[in-house]
């Protein structure tokens, strides 16, 4: 093992999660990307001794264990993958062929008409993908108890979380009883926003997204590629802007020192800036400035937005209370998961199917923290520098300054005051 210390220490964990973000980028194999010295248990040991002596060990530590899992357990979730991407299955209708789960649910994406067929069909295939995800979330909790750190000390910023997601649930039931979402179709399509198609681009590509945002936000930072969705509606573009929010914090960051501070472990920071950039197509001010919108057709713009800014929102919370589920074991998974799935989504779906439909992955916790961050941040901008804050350069320069300073860790007043942000938005909306 090589001499130690905490600096370089530092520059070896940045290579290695840069190795290992450009592997899973290009689908290539990732176990082997961490050097073995970061592998090795003296390292860790080494880590927890430095602990009371050096302010950076902590970080290191977290950031060391994250990366541990990816390696470790790459194998499992390239398995996964495959079982939701290359594995078919018999369907009958709307034809009589076999898909993988990936096509079916790509398909009832893309067509409206067959939308509950192919769900049908993706529900009723889902059980072995399901048993996989059990299986990898088993395996995880082993990996905690052989690194003697629970799973929520590196990947979830706040116990807050758990509770706040509850409270959300219950406060936002009246309002998402109105969207009228009784199975899985239904709740598609109120997350696609479909009807709310005019003013965007003709095309979904990094260029359009980036162009509906002030370049201030992105001037002088290298930001690399980032994933796009396919263009089903009007949520896929604000999904492309909340990716363009996490990669332009990702370009911030990467040029400060030491890594393991600049770069939360948790990725709070960066699904908050993505959150913030994915909520400006909630505003009128966007909608008109914009994308040339005016009057009623804002209007018509803003309220399937809004609804599928609702159900995106409950279902970063039922993801927070899943990720429990799923770590309680499989009995109490199938037992407690359809009534949760039916509060949360307004979908009867069976336990069998529990994790397949809706995934859980491991830092999903934080983008329920960061779209009620965002909501408290996006109204004191409108009070402190009016509905277009978004287009102002001097407002984008601190915004851009403050991704520098670390984030405060959730609690129930911040989590509580962005609820409440949150639901006076959606609802003025609806």
């Amino acid at each position: 093992m090589f001499e130690l210390e905490p600096l370089s220490f530092d520059r070896a964990l940045q290579s290695a999660a840069d190795a290992l973000e450009r592997r899973i980028a290009k689908g290539a194999p990732i176990a082997e990307a961490l050097p073995p010295d970061l592998s090795d248990d003296e390292t860790l040991a080494w880590l927890r001794e430095l602990g009371p002596k050096d302010p950076l060990a902590g970080s290191l530590e977290l950031w060391l264990l994250r990366l541990r899992e990816q390696s470790e357990l790459a194998a499992r979730r390239t398995e996964i993958g495959r079982a939701h991407r290359a594995a078919l299955h018999s369907i009958q209708k709307p034809a009589d062929e076999r898909l993988p789960l990936a096509h079916m649910f790509q398909r009832a994406l893309a067509r409206p008409l067959e939308r509950s067929l192919y769900l049908k069909g993706y529900l009723s295939s889902a059980g072995d993908l399901a048993e996989l995800i059990v299986r990898l979330w088993e395996e995880r909790q082993q990996f905690a108890e052989r690194v003697k750190a629970p799973l929520a000390s590196f990947e979830v910023v706040s116990p807050e979380l758990l509770p706040a997601a509850r409270n959300f649930l219950n406060e936002t039931r009246a309002a998402y009883e109105t969207l009228e979402i009784e199975d899985a179709a239904a709740f598609v399509t109120a997350a696609l926003a479909e009807t709310a198609h005019e003013g965007w681009p003709a095309h979904l590509s990094a260029r359009t997204v980036s162009e509906l945002t002030d370049r201030a936000w992105w001037e002088g930072l290298s930001v690399r590629p980032f994933p796009l969705p396919r263009a089903y509606g009007g949520a896929s573009f604000a999904l492309a802007l909340s990716e363009l929010g996490r990669a332009v914090s990702d370009a911030a960051s990467a040029p400060r020192a030491p890594f393991v501070l600049a770069r939360d472990v948790f990725d709070l920071r960066r699904h908050e800036l993505g959150a913030l950039f994915g909520g400006l197509p909630l505003s009128a001010a966007f909608a008109t400035k914009q994308l040339g919108l005016g009057g009623s057709r804002t209007r018509d713009f803003l309220r399937p937005l809004a609804r599928a800014a609702l159900v995106d929102a409950r279902v970063a919370a039922f993801r927070v209370l899943l990720r429990e589920l799923l770590l309680s074991g499989q009995r109490t998974l199938k037992r407690e998961f359809p009534e949760l799935a039916h509060a949360a989504l307004g979908c009867e779906l069976p336990p069998e199917i529990a994790g397949a439909f809706v995934r859980v992955r491991p830092r999903d916790s934080q983008r329920f923290a960061a779209t009620l961050h965002a909501a408290t941040q996006h109204e004191q901008l409108i009070l402190l520098d009016d509905e277009d804050w978004f287009r102002n350069p001097r407002v984008i320069r601190r915004l851009r300054e403050e991704l520098s300073v670390q984030r405060a860790t959730p609690n129930q007043e911040t989590l509580t005051e962005g609820s409440k942000a949150f639901r006076a938005r959606i609802e003025a909306l609806l």
